[in-house]
């Protein structure tokens, strides 16, 4: 009989992907032409990043306007916050991988409880409504509402408690090797997929050795090894 009642899933990459509609190429541009170098703003960029994915930061306006700050510019008084605003609020558009919605209705199916674990900016949240994806899931967890980040801990265990279920019985899904390796860390099993069938896109993540339960390359993989729920 299987240990799990639980399956818990990431979003980016595991669910949902993006393709880039040029735009951030542009906000770059424009940050140059106010005497910003594209390697300083990606600087001031990234440095705000953890407090946006966070909750800290409550929107992409402010989330541009701490970046600029960081880079010694005023946006606000040059209008620059709000060009590069609505440059980057459209620099993505997000789209379901085939088997995402089939799967999670499968799962539910079968009787597990299903959950959402992801690292979203505010903006990013807004995908989960507008895909109706919000039906699909028992328990969701974004880490911009929640003010924790994965791979930490209490993120995992914050998932596993709204949705009734201990760690040790959920399985958890994310393309991230540090982050699954962080799930493992708090009891949960760890299944790793990875859709582009290379390592080349994780090579700046943090290394770790600690290995998956399971690696697959397609959702339909982890419904093949799943097994009937605990108890049923």
């Amino acid at each position: 009989m299987s240990a799990y009642r639980a399956v818990i899933f990431d979003l980016y990459y595991t669910l949902l992907y993006d393709t880039s509609t040029g735009t951030r190429e542009q906000a770059r541009e424009a940050a140059a032409k106010a005497g910003i170098a594209p390697e300083e703003w990606i600087r001031g960029w990234r440095a705000v990043g953890d407090e946006s994915g966070r909750g800290i930061t409550p929107s992409m306006h402010a989330r541009v306007g701490n970046a600029l700050a960081a880079c010694g510019h005023d946006g606000d008084a040059s209008g620059l916050t709000d060009e590069l605003t609505g440059l980057l609020l459209a620099r993505q558009i997000p789209n379901l991988y085939p088997d995402a919605r089939a799967t999670l209705a499968e799962i539910r199916r079968r009787g597990y409880r299903v959950g959402l674990l992801s690292n979203l900016h505010s903006n990013e949240a807004t995908w989960i409504k507008e895909f109706g994806l919000e039906a699909c899931f028992d328990a969701m967890v974004l880490s911009c509402e929640v003010g924790l980040l994965k791979p930490e801990a209490e993120i995992y265990l914050t998932a596993a408690r709204r949705l009734g279920v201990p760690p040790r019985e959920c399985v958890f899904v994310d393309d991230v090797p540090s982050y699954v390796a962080a799930a493992k860390g708090v009891g949960m099993t760890g299944v790793r997929i990875n859709r582009f069938g290379s390592e080349e896109p994780y090579a700046g993540d943090e290394p770790t050795e600690v290995q998956p339960d399971l690696s697959i390359e397609s959702l339909g993989q982890l419904l093949d090894w799943l097994p009937p729920p605990r108890g049923a």
